[in-house]
């Protein structure tokens, strides 16, 4: 129990969804009681995904103290827990034996400085690069396992460095980090939703919390005070749940998408610290995965069935029977081609994917697609047009075209690399695409060391720190897939190593 005196600075629109709390904290904010702390710790952690899990263990392991992580959900992982499990790893050891010996963490920034389109932060991305094979050896020391032999090119990278957990979600890292941070002393709560930050002046010391708190009803559970000795880590994720934000920040966005996060991803830790004076940056920037599928909700399988789709298959427009995009492209760049198939009255026409089905047969990301019924199994061209609607002649003379591109290795059409593709002779696998809401590349302004920047001064919050989707301005216009996972590990290390320097 600590009875120190410090003053509550209050930001009324603190609740889930909030908007007022986006407004300047002078305006909000208000001295009121004398805290009570119910107890203390060295290091509070807010949010358990992957970048919080990682900080955890790796503050433990800097020796800074006492380190409790605080979860407002039921269970461990956050959003982190149903990804798909996707880890961009420039020079992994399977790349490294597949004989793929000319990447690099410099290659992958360049990679990244493509798709963020002029608005990412280089020196961020060189920072997390350079620290992704710590990452990579942070999961293996902890247990976890990647499919053996795999590793890939997925979209909007020039080189195969994406590997994959073995069951194919990152519930495979949060599992493990979880376990392993245990052993080591970290403390984790459940249930435990941040209502304010206390600071003292340009300096946060605690957080008032709900304690017991059941998702997503704010008169659950009682009020606590828990004081922070030498660090706030805020790693509580995006926000593309919470709909009044999305559509502040980005009108423009189709309210009507799906979104592929778990449903905690609401913000309104990166609100409280707006009103108490960080720095947002990006928010607009809300990213949508290519990916998904109108035929299931969340995350779902598609991302994994397309990742056979998108290298050995062909996306089709279901209006003219054509090819419309390079299947291989970025996220943004194909998400916006996939949005512009509309029938006459802007509903979606949703375009199909489909790849030859005999060399996945027995493909777990064929197997639970088919039996999920978010993909169908069609033997020839006719049965395609006649389930999709398809113009058939038009779906004919495009796979004959399709297969001469593959045979030719070269798609003068839309520059896609052709050196996975197969030609398509059925019978196939095939399923429909609409982009669904996924990331946020907006949030909290850091420098490279995860401190909070604070929009008055321009100057870090001291003791407070931030890192992962919680974070903005990192990978600019769009983020390449697999590279979050990258970051919230790698900021998980630094963000560490941060801390102890600041004692």
């Amino acid at each position: 129990m600590h009875n120190r005196r410090n003053f509550l600075k209050l930001s009324a629109g603190a609740a889930i969804g909030g908007l007022t709390a986006a407004m300047p904290a002078s305006a909000q904010q208000r001295q009121c009681n004398e805290i009570n702390w119910d107890e203390s710790v060295d290091v509070l952690v807010v949010g358990s995904g992957f970048a919080g899990l990682s900080a955890a263990i790796n503050a433990k392991r800097q020796q800074v103290g006492s380190v409790l992580v605080l979860e407002k959900m039921q269970v461990i992982g956050g959003n982190s827990a149903i990804n798909g499990g996707w880890l961009a790893i420039p020079k992994n050891p399977i790349q490294l034996a597949q004989g793929i010996n000319d990447d690099s963490p410099e290659e992958l920034v360049n990679d990244q400085i493509i798709s963020g389109r002029g608005m990412q932060n280089v020196e961020m991305l060189k920072v997390i690069a350079d620290r992704a094979l710590d990452s990579y050896d942070l999961c293996i020391e902890t247990g976890v396992k990647f499919r053996e032999g795999f590793n890939i090119q997925v979209g909007g990278h020039n080189k195969a460095r994406a590997i994959r957990t073995q069951h194919g979600t990152g519930g495979d890292i949060t599992t493990k980090l979880f376990e392993a941070g245990k052993k080591e002393g970290v403390e984790y709560r459940l249930q435990h939703y941040i209502e304010d930050f206390i600071m003292d002046g340009q300096e946060i010391v605690g957080v008032k919390v709900r304690k017991n708190y059941r998702f997503p009803d704010l008169n659950t559970g009682k009020t606590i005070y828990i004081k922070a000795n030498k660090a706030v880590i805020l790693a509580h994720g995006g926000f593309a749940q919470n709909m009044k934000l999305r559509e502040a920040v980005d009108p423009s966005l189709d309210p009507t998408l799906d979104c592929t996060n778990a449903h905690g991803a609401t913000g309104e830790v990166t609100l409280t610290a707006m009103a108490n004076g960080a720095l947002p940056v990006h928010m607009n920037l809300i990213q949508t995965g290519h990916w998904g599928s109108p035929d299931e909700g969340g995350f779902g399988w598609s991302n994994a069935l397309l990742s056979i789709g998108w290298h050995q298959g062909a996306a089709i427009s279901v209006l003219n029977g054509k090819r419309f995009m390079d299947e291989r492209a970025d996220r943004k760049t194909c998400s916006e081609a996939i949005m512009k198939n509309r029938y006459a009255d802007n509903s979606p026409a949703y375009p199909i994917v489909l790849f030859n089905y005999e060399n996945y047969a027995e493909d777990d990301r064929v197997v639970r697609s088919l039996r999920d019924k978010m993909a169908w199994k069609l033997d020839t061209l006719d049965d395609v047009a006649k389930q999709f609607n398809i113009p058939a002649a038009e779906l004919k003379k495009t796979i004959k075209e399709y297969n001469q591109h593959v045979t030719d290795r070269k798609d003068p059409l839309f520059n896609r690399k052709m050196d996975t593709a197969e030609v398509l002779t059925g019978p196939f696998v095939v399923s429909r695409i609409w982009p669904k809401v996924h990331y946020c590349m907006g949030g909290l302004k850091t420098d490279l060391g995860g401190r909070v920047i604070d929009g008055r001064t321009m100057e870090p919050i001291r003791k407070m720190y931030a890192i992962g989707e919680a974070t903005g301005g990192i990978h600019g216009e769009a983020r390449l897939s697999s590279t979050s996972c990258l970051e919230c590990l790698a900021m998980g290390i630094i963000v560490s190593e941060t801390i102890k320097s600041d004692l």
